[in-house]
């Protein structure tokens, strides 16, 4: 698509060469017949009148016809110019939405190339709406920083549903006898809306945000211009679908969906990579593992909700004793394995037994019933311990267990 797209464009640039060519040779012959004309008219006098008039008409004639082929020419222009913006953007925002983690850069991609398409629009946004019902400003271009920041619209008050009563469906151009019924619920200082195109952006069936595109001139846009940005929209759509569920499978991998840990195949991924950096620059780390005391006991007293509960209690208490630079992630069942980058033993031990002695100090609340959390843990430092994955891990394990026996 993109090839026949160039192909078009560089055909439309030879035209244009000699479409201007042409133009310069008719004024020139225009030129020569109206000089001949008045040289004609001086020396045969009043006989040569009638064919002098006819003359001139007929010059006339052609220089209307003129510029209804340069006004042509001129909507050819324009087409020629959307058309190669808009093969650039069909790569550059594909690129974006796929491969760019944010967000926000990606709103801003596609609206500013919409307005390089649109040269006429004052205004435009990309509004998401939130849980809450309400559209709030992903990317703008002409509002202050005053109205962005304060711009919170329900969902029933938009344009577009107040237009389409809620049946929103495809985009639409708002005209200014559109807006003469419609309620403008926010007014941005003296300025008015009169011509709008507004695109629902859809996630699946789910209603993703709003792309608009604002003018305070009657008949900016025209019916051409929603079908351009219909076909965005659709476009737009499918790349946004498509990255939404490869987010998803992305976040599966990474995210353990019950206590919000790691995976354990993620975790082991950016374990390999700790145990690389420090190899290389002569780093140290501590690792720990962590078991549940009483999982079972509770699942089979309590049932597998409370148990769950247990679960996610006891991650978030050990998300506590990490930094940034740490990574913690669930092995399985009731275990769990953290990294500490450039941490001591001593330290990391005063810390995991403070959050121990915390939870072992009060009773909690798992459904029903109450009950009182603790876990088991051994740790192991990088190289004094051993130098990978094996080694270290045997090591922590053996202290875990050790810890385990001794409060049986």
């Amino acid at each position: 698509m993109i090839l026949v797209l160039r192909a078009i464009l560089g055909s439309m640039q030879l035209n244009t060469l000699s479409f201007r060519t042409s133009l310069a040779l008719v004024a020139t012959a225009q030129v020569g017949i109206l000089v001949s004309t008045l040289i004609a008219l001086w020396y045969f006098g009043v006989d040569f009148a009638p064919l002098a008039v006819a003359m001139v008409i007929g010059l006339a004639l052609v220089n209307t016809g003129g510029y209804l082929v340069y006004l042509r020419f001129k909507a050819l222009q324009e087409s020629s110019r959307r058309l190669s913006l808009l093969a650039e953007m069909n790569v550059e925002v594909n690129r974006e939405v796929l491969l760019n983690e944010d967000i926000e850069l990606i709103y801003r991609t596609i609206l500013n190339y919409l307005f390089r398409v649109f040269n006429t629009a004052s205004t435009g946004s990309v509004l998401i709406l939130g849980d809450d019902g309400y559209f709030t400003f992903a990317a703008s271009r002409g509002f202050t920083e005053e109205f962005v920041n304060h711009f919170h619209l329900k969902f029933e008050d938009c344009f577009l549903y107040q237009l389409t009563g809620g049946n929103i469906k495809e985009t639409r151009l708002i005209t200014h006898d559109d807006f003469l019924r419609l309620e403008t619920v926010f007014k941005p200082g003296t300025w008015e809306y009169k011509s709008v195109i507004n695109a629902p952006l859809f996630v699946g069936d789910r209603l993703f945000g709003l792309l608009n595109l604002d003018s305070p001139v009657s008949g900016t846009y025209d019916a051409k211009d929603v079908e351009i940005v219909e076909r965005f929209r659709s476009q737009i759509e499918v790349v946004l679908l498509a990255r939404e569920k490869y987010t998803a499978n992305i976040k599966r991998y990474q995210v353990d969906s019950l206590t919000g840990l790691l995976t354990r195949r993620y975790f082991e991924d950016l374990f390999r990579r700790a145990l690389d950096r420090a190899l290389r620059y002569d780093e140290f780390f501590v690792i720990a593992l962590f078991d549940l005391d009483g999982l079972k006991y509770v699942n089979d007293t309590f049932g597998h909700q409370a148990g769950d509960q247990m679960l996610l209690l006891i991650a978030n208490a050990l998300q506590t004793s990490c930094r940034h630079s740490d990574i913690i992630g669930r092995l399985g069942g009731d275990e769990f394995i953290a990294v500490y980058h450039l941490a001591e033993m001593g330290v990391m031990e005063k810390s995991i037994a403070s959050i121990r002695s915390q939870l072992r100090s009060r009773l909690t609340r798992l459904g029903e019933a109450e009950f009182r959390l603790s876990f088991s843990y051994g740790l192991a430092k990088f190289p004094d311990d051993g130098t990978d994955q094996e080694s270290l891990i045997a090591a922590a394990d053996k202290r875990l267990y050790a810890m385990k026996s001794a409060s049986k």
